[in-house]
């Protein structure tokens, strides 16, 4: 089994398809706050969170239970991978063992640490408020190599190819060679960067100016821009056919992969939380309410809702496999809470049999009364 985060690397995975047209139920409330600003990470088992007692804790995807609490000075989301869970700060980086919660490592940084460090296929990326991104090697923390970027960054990075593909605070979009930190492209696009998704054929990235543009992995150079109605929230999603965006006009946008036509659009009903999640035939969408939003991909039109007993404010991710019963879906409430959903299993109605036990003959009808001779009977 294995979590889906925003933003995606490549056409998402088809999620179960109980999850595009069944109901799921709030099935835990993790019990601990998020410290303000952090969101959860993922292995196949539990989530690792940021505490508001300055603690990194793991908690069961399951039962929703904390396993283990160990201090974090930071204030800062966690990562994880390689069985690893990863923290930085202003004083350095730290890997915990993801089981136990135990020092695996510590090593210093050139400087304090401006957002969540990044971890891919054994590299620990980590940008730093100088400017600077730093890549370690996410084993034992050694140092790979540095490179001078002149602003921090801005969104979650997207690996594609050989390449680590940046946002920057200042409104840049920078690709880096991943082995080596080299600059490979930069582009300069419209308002910053609000989330990066590298497909196999483009890189998606949506702006707070209010555009998508899609980009050539190997160049920068645009593909195709889209204007939308207002700010782009989160990261786009796509499958093999269709491209999802969510703007802050309270609409949700599908287009065609290829060329970026509008192929349907649908309002909604609350200000959105964050960008879009794909679950098998349904496109959800987190918002400011208590539900959670899906549509189905083909069409738009709503397919699913699911309710929570707190406002939902985003951080949703997606579990694929595992039980079928299992914990499928996860967010973020406004009082900064985990929890956890899981499809409810009901059988489909059907006719009343035979009951079970041993069957009861039915009683025999009452015994009727001789009937007297007509002679004998009295007159009136």
């Amino acid at each position: 089994m294995a979590w889906l985060a925003l933003p995606v690397r490549a056409a998402q995975a088809p999620a179960p398809s109980l999850l595009a047209s069944g109901t799921m139920d709030l099935r835990w409330t993790a019990p601990l706050e998020l410290a303000p600003g952090t969101t959860p990470d993922f292995d196949e088992h539990a989530a690792f969170v940021v505490a508001r007692d300055a603690t990194l804790a793991r908690v069961d995807l399951e039962r929703g239970v904390v396993d283990w609490q160990v201090a974090a000075a930071t204030s800062l989301s966690p990562a994880v991978g390689g069985g690893l869970v990863y923290v930085a700060g202003a004083d350095g980086v730290e890997g915990h063992d993801a089981a136990t919660g135990g020092l695996v490592w510590r090593r210093a940084l050139p400087g304090p640490a401006a957002r969540r460090p990044y971890w891919d296929t054994g590299w620990l990326i980590v940008s730093l408020e100088s400017g600077d991104l730093v890549a370690l090697r996410a084993s034992d923390g050694a140092a790979v190599w540095q490179v001078a970027l002149g602003a921090a960054v801005h969104v979650p990075p997207a690996p594609s190819l050989d390449n680590l593909y940046l946002g920057l605070s200042d409104g840049r979009t920078v690709a880096l060679a991943l082995a080596t930190g080299r600059p490979v492209w930069t582009r300069t696009l419209e308002g910053q960067a609000t989330g990066l998704t590298a497909l196999d054929d483009q890189l998606l990235v949506g702006t707070t100016g209010g555009a998508l543009y899609s980009l050539d992995l190997l160049s920068g150079r645009p593909r195709w821009r889209l204007r939308l109605g207002a700010a782009v929230a989160g990261a786009p999603a796509a499958d093999d056919r269709r491209i999802y965006v969510v703007a802050f006009d309270h609409v949700l946008r599908a287009l065609s992969r290829g060329s970026g036509s509008l192929q349907w659009r649908q309002g909604l009903p609350h200000r959105p939380a964050g960008g879009p999640v794909l679950l098998g035939g349904a496109v959800l969408v987190p918002t400011y309410a208590n539900e959670l939003s899906g549509y189905a991909t083909a069409t738009g039109e709503p397919s699913v809702s699911l309710s929570s007993a707190s406002e939902v404010i985003g951080a949703t991710q997606v579990r694929v496999g595992g039980r079928v019963t299992g914990t499928r879906l996860t967010a973020v409430t406004t009082e900064g809470r985990l929890v956890g959903f899981a499809p409810r299993i009901e059988p489909a109605p059907a006719a009343l049999g035979d009951l079970p036990g041993t069957p009861v003959p039915e009683p025999p009808p009452p015994a009727r009364s001789p009937q007297p001779p007509p002679g004998d009977r009295e007159a009136r």
